[in-house]
Formats: C-alpha cells, structure tokens, sequence
C-alpha cells in the first residue's frame, strides 16, 4: 500500500515518489503499532503537513 501511496505523489518527481512512498510505510507502521488506530496515522500525517507549510513559509529547502 505504502507504493501505492507513493505512485499517487507522482507528479512530485522520482523523489517525491520514494519519499511518499517511504512516508506511507512510516504512517502504516503506526497505524500497525497503534493497534490498527487510524488516529495516529492521521496525527502523523498531520505533522508532516504542518511541518510542509511552515518549511514553505520560512523557505527553509529549496
């Protein structure tokens, strides 16, 4: 699945396939680990979007 949600980023370029890709095994995981609670992938999903607009804001990568 986490390929799945991987491909789905695809217009992101190759990184940003490998890098949604490993994410959505990161999310997965703490679905698995939360005992199949969607909340933490949600939360952490979250995150990283937070994190996303705040690095777009200051400019921080390229």
């Amino acid at each position: 699945v986490s390929i799945l949600f991987g491909y789905g980023h695809y217009y992101k370029g190759a990184s940003g396939v490998i890098d949604s890709g490993f994410a959505g095994l990161i999310l997965g995981t703490a679905y698995m680990l939360a005992g199949r609670n969607l909340w933490a992938s949600i939360l952490a999903h979250g995150f990283i979007d937070t994190f996303g607009i705040i690095d777009a804001f200051f400019g921080w990568s390229n």
